[in-house]
């Protein structure tokens, strides 16, 4: 039988039970339309959360300086012999006691002095080490405060990032909307976030005008532009919103002597970019074996910490795909729902059909031609259903972003996952071949007499 002839006698089937059909493509609807809106959404909230994480920096390697945790053993405490100890404390008990009964004369009230330890520093010398390093394409040196910001009688309080400004243009995500990036040799000036600027203050900041910050007054040559994307304002929440020299930061901390004292060398931070070429994972080592020999420190006293934000985005796509292939996972439980009520409609077909499998049978149809009309049956509800399905998925998920997006007066950004239409599409019609197998099987092998004596 011509494929042509087995594809019509399935769809007169399906016109044959117009209702028990459509109740058994809305089962399929269902299940396709919440795998395809939890698929999409899954997708597009990845993509968004990589977007914001690479704006803060993405692709940069950050060192912090941080004083390394010590362990004290029982050994170096003194307590490695319990039975000494207790009774030498048994004995300094009593002896603490009886001196304090004889007065102050055997009494010393000299202070305890104790030994602090130096604070990890980030200096120029380690700028040079990293400079050093072939992987290493950029350095920027990263000074922050926070400062209180006045703007026509009210006030704010900002993040202050001092960066390197031959550099920091070159590493950042983040593009001008007004004005110009910070350049060699600017000084007195900043460049602020599109929220600080047109959000902050009932009167909007503008470019070339002159802000205080903690009462000294600095130039605005450049206002960033607003990221895009639905979690485009998280930039500006997580990161700073004003930039300048990091030259300039250190008077912002407090008096001039403190400026002086710190000498203009000491960091925060230290970011580094590098070469789109470079081994990523062998770069981290060197970088590491370089400033443990530069910083004459081991691995066990190590005072400075490496973060890839890389490894952070890696993480974040892992726990969301994760998620999302769990909610898929329940989500998918319908489509067992909606595969049940095909095979139970192709039963149900398979009853009232049996005296003209008899027939076409009788006439010379084979047992695969029988067996291929029931499955090409349950493939077009399936697949009718899947495609109705991913239409209304699609639409939810429009929806639901749409009524976000107005929720955080953001653009409207339109959202269709392409994995997870193909996967809704061969899903669909895998689940009815499966539900259809059975019943189309027991219809092929009926045997001609026995379908004809059917009542």
């Amino acid at each position: 039988m011509k494929l042509a002839k087995i594809l019509k006698i399935a769809l007169n089937m399906v016109k044959a039970n117009k209702l028990r059909s459509w109740l058994t493509i809305i089962g399929v609807i269902i299940g396709i339309a919440s795998v395809m809106v939890i698929i999409t959404t899954g997708e597009y909230f990845q993509e968004q959360v990589t977007e914001t994480l690479e704006g803060i920096g993405g692709d940069t390697i950050t060192i912090v300086a941080s004083i390394p945790f010590k362990i004290t053993s029982e050994e170096d405490m003194g307590f490695e012999d319990t039975e000494e100890s207790s009774g030498e404390s048994s004995v300094i008990a009593s002896e603490t006691a009886a001196g304090t009964e004889k007065g102050s004369e055997n009494y010393s009230s000299d202070p305890i002095e104790f030994e602090t330890e130096t604070e990890a520093q980030l200096t120029r010398k380690d700028v040079f080490v990293l400079r050093s390093i072939p992987a290493v394409e950029y350095v920027n040196v990263n000074v922050q405060t926070g400062a209180e910001l006045k703007s026509g009688g009210e006030s704010t309080f900002v993040w202050v990032n001092g960066v390197d400004p031959a550099v920091w243009p070159e590493i950042t995500k983040k593009k001008v909307g007004e004005g110009r990036m910070l350049a060699p040799g600017d000084r007195a000036v900043v460049v602020i976030s599109n929220e600080l600027a047109k959000g902050t203050f009932e009167q909007e900041i503008r470019l070339n005008q002159m802000i205080p910050l903690n009462g000294k007054s600095y130039r605005v040559i450049g206002i960033l532009a607003k990221d895009g994307g639905l979690l485009g304002g998280m930039g500006d929440i997580f990161g700073s919103s004003v930039y300048m020299p990091y030259q300039e930061v250190y008077s912002l901390r407090g008096d001039e002597e403190d400026a002086t004292e710190r000498n203009q060398d000491v960091y925060d931070t230290v970011e580094l970019k590098l070469h789109n070429e470079a081994d990523y994972d062998a770069a981290l080592q060197e970088i590491e074996r370089k400033l443990r020999l530069s910083r004459r420190v081991t691995e066990d006293t190590q005072d400075f910490y490496i973060s890839s934000s890389k490894e952070t985005i890696e993480s974040t796509k892992k726990l969301i795909n994760g998620l999302t292939a769990f909610l898929a996972f329940i989500a998918s439980i319908s489509l067992l729902v909606g595969s049940t009520g095909i095979a139970n409609t192709m039963f149900t077909s398979v009853l009232e059909k049996t005296k003209e499998i008899g027939i076409m049978k009788a006439i010379g149809a084979k047992n695969s031609d029988i067996m291929m009309i029931f499955l090409c049956n349950a493939a077009m509800i399936s697949l009718v259903g899947g495609v109705i399905g991913i239409f209304l998925g699609t639409a939810a998920v429009q929806l639901f972003l749409f009524l976000i997006s107005m929720k955080l007066s953001v653009p409207f950004e339109f959202a269709l996952s392409l994995k997870g239409t193909l996967i809704a599409t061969l899903v669909s019609i895998i689940v009815g071949l499966i539900a259809g197998l059975v019943p189309a099987k027991n219809a092929s092998e009926l045997k001609p007499v026995d379908a004809l004596r059917y009542e």
